[in-house]
């Protein structure tokens, strides 16, 4: 199985900000920043399931949606992977959130998804 993740990697630390570094990831979750590089250029590309933990958690993602990047699980057969339209990616990028902003954004997107009828 093919993995995505250091796309993934790179396109979640752009979309956290543009000031967010390697180092300030490394400096947050603990990993190191020359690892970190590794993953997002994918020269290594298994890392160990609590690194994978530690990321989601720093990023705001599902730890899931980055095991299935790594190629340890599958996509959920029917299910379409998530796709973030580019006008919100764009927002997102330019919009320089605070931690607590980025807290009410998702939290929104919550309250959003409970709408959705079955």
């Amino acid at each position: 199985m093919e993995s995505r993740l250091g796309e993934e990697l790179a396109r979640l630390r752009q979309v956290k900000g543009r000031s967010v570094s390697l180092r300030e990831v490394e400096r947050q979750t603990g990993i190191s920043n020359e690892y970190l590089s590794q993953l997002e250029r994918g020269v290594a590309s298994k890392p160990a399931p609590d690194v994978l933990q530690k990321l989601a958690k720093f990023y705001g993602t599902p730890y899931e949606s980055l095991l299935v990047a790594a190629g340890y699980l599958k996509e959920k057969a029917g299910k379409t992977p998530r796709v973030i339209p580019r006008d919100v990616e764009a927002m997102a990028q330019s919009a320089q959130f605070s931690g607590d902003e980025w807290d009410e954004v998702r939290n929104f997107m919550a309250f959003l998804a409970t709408k959705r009828k079955p």
